[in-house]
């Protein structure tokens, strides 16, 4: 069960920020992406990423952004052993 907590920062016609912030053990639930985007790791952390091709481990270096992309499906777990945060930008529109 998804117990991430989702902070929408701001929303445009061609951006929409939101601020992602889990305890140990948190996660994103299973979703799909439906734009390209960019997650900027506040805190850093490790993350089991959960997707068809089974789960494998992350690690997110603060403040070390990463591109995913539209169409990525998947649940996002935080297995940090503390509290993590990142924000995500989902690039809308070019």
């Amino acid at each position: 069960m998804p117990n991430g907590r989702a902070t929408r920062n701001f929303e445009t016609e061609k951006v929409r920020v939101t601020t992602w912030t889990f305890e140990d053990g948190d996660a994103t639930g299973h979703h799909r992406h439906e734009f390209d985007y960019v997650i900027v790791p506040v805190t850093g952390g490790t993350f089991a990423v959960i997707d068809s091709e089974g789960s494998h481990e992350m690690i997110q270096d603060a403040a070390v952004p990463y591109l995913g992309l539209a169409g990525t499906t998947h649940d996002v777990v935080n297995r940090s052993g503390r509290p993590a945060t990142f924000v995500e930008i989902e690039l809308k529109s070019a």
